[in-house]
């Protein structure tokens, strides 16, 4: 059901409630980096699941031939038009990544979503990109773990600031327990949700990231999710390309963005003539044809990213699999159903670096920094072209991949992407469609 609230009123400067360092504030802030974590793992894990029977679905169907096809068919369909009939029917505001709510909630454009989000968002997104939809993990846990928080902080009825910055405490831990990125998930609240600097916020984040951060080490490892294949060093040279290489992913990142708000107009004209369950059946018997014959690239898509990096795919299939990503992520978020961007976003800065890694090999071979140096900063760039917040995406990689030596091409990379994306006039992902949300709101529909 939708929230027809209208936002709370914020307290007034100065007030008790501003203080928001009090001992039980703090407590709940590590309470909910706990709650956070266990749900991160438990979202993780489910996926893994489903993504992990599909994929045995695929082969067991393969020497079947025709009917086999068809059977996996049958099942994306129903999964993916499932997840978008849960989202519409019981908690619109589950559609999509859902940061864009945590950003209105924290400017005061938006009223705290319902918590039918949150089983909704879990449930819906395990079965959405179970069955193929590519999207990521990190967006749900994002609006799952500030959903958390916030609600912790109300029950025990903390005051409205508090509840607000459990809000993007939460939503802090909620990427951390995504990626085991504690210090992305910091900078995210303060570079992207645009957070207050406040003790309470910026150190709170950094406690429960870290709290969320050992709970789904202790349960899935330490293993880094884009472990860079030989522990790579680029020179001092190859930054040039880099630049180059952040330029194009800053331009790619624009283009996204224009895609993802048409696309996003597209889904909304058929709405208006259909239940948008039967787009998701449409789309999700296309990603059957895709799981049929790439089975790992439908779904949350860091598995195929490392792929990419570890040399698994050719110069000569990127060709194909870059644009068929892009469109894919596009119609994937557009249909309605739960799921982030930046996992997919992964997959196509990887293969728009191992594309550019072929080109600068065929024409300049010697000027050419690693394959796994370009794909790594090629997904910087993109992260940073479509979201806008370059020194979080920086930071995101090297934790994702455990390699500080790719700190300054991740940087040059991601600064180039800001800049030319910038230049291009077109604005960062989240506030286009945070400005959606609210004329949609306005127009009520």
């Amino acid at each position: 059901m939708e929230d027809a609230t209208a936002p709370a009123k914020e307290s007034e400067p100065g007030s008790c409630d501003d203080d928001g360092s009090g001992r039980l504030l703090w407590l709940v802030i590590l309470a909910s980096g706990a709650l956070v974590g266990a749900l991160s793992v438990a979202f993780h894990l489910g996926l893994d699941a489903a993504l992990g029977a599909r994929e045995r679905l695929t082969a067991w169907l393969h020497p079947m031939g025709p009917s086999g096809f068809l059977l996996l068919a049958a099942v994306c369909a129903a999964a993916v038009g499932g997840a978008v009939w849960l989202t519409d029917r019981f908690a619109r505001q589950a559609a999509g990544s859902g940061i864009q709510h945590v950003e209105g909630v924290e400017r005061g454009l938006l009223a705290v979503w319902p918590l039918s989000v949150l089983w909704v968002k879990f449930v819906a997104g395990v079965i959405g990109i179970g069955g193929g939809l590519l999207l990521g993990r990190e967006g749900p846990t994002v609006q799952m773990g500030a959903s958390l928080a916030e609600h912790l902080g109300s029950r025990l009825r903390l005051p409205l600031v508090s509840r607000r910055t459990l809000l993007v405490v939460g939503a802090g831990a909620g990427l951390t327990g995504a990626f085991n990125a504690p210090l992305a998930g910091t900078l995210f609240v303060v570079e992207e949700v645009c957070a207050p600097l406040r003790p309470p916020i910026y150190l709170g984040t950094l406690a429960a990231a870290l709290v969320a951060d050992l709970c789904v080490r202790r349960v899935l490892g330490q293993v880094a999710e884009l472990d860079v294949p030989g522990g790579v060093a680029p020179s001092l040279g190859s930054l040039v390309p880099v630049l180059l290489l952040g330029a194009l992913g800053g331009a790619s990142g624009s283009l996204f963005n224009a895609g993802l708000l048409r696309a996003l107009a597209l889904a909304d004209a058929w709405r208006r003539r259909r239940p948008g369950f039967v787009l998701g059946i449409v789309l999700g018997a296309v990603l059957a044809i895709v799981a049929w014959f790439v089975p790992d690239l439908p779904g949350g898509g860091v598995e195929f990213a490392a792929r990419a990096l570890d040399g698994g795919v050719s110069p000569r299939a990127a060709l194909w699999l870059l644009p068929l990503a892009f469109a894919l992520t596009l119609g994937s978020y557009a249909v309605g159903a739960p799921g982030g961007i930046f996992a997919p976003l992964l997959v196509i800065g990887a293969l728009l670096g191992l594309l550019f890694h072929a080109g600068c090999l065929a024409i300049i071979p010697a000027w050419s920094a690693p394959m796994p140096v370009l794909a790594i900063a090629g997904m910087g760039a993109l992260f940073a072209g479509i979201v806008r917040s370059p020194l979080t995406g920086a930071v995101l990689l090297v934790e994702m991949s455990g390699s500080y030596s790719l700190v300054l091409p991740l940087v040059a990379a991601s600064l180039a992407a800001y800049a030319v994306a910038e230049s291009l006039g077109i604005p960062p992902v989240y506030e286009s469609l945070l400005e959606r949300e609210l004329e949609r709101r306005s127009s009520g529909r």
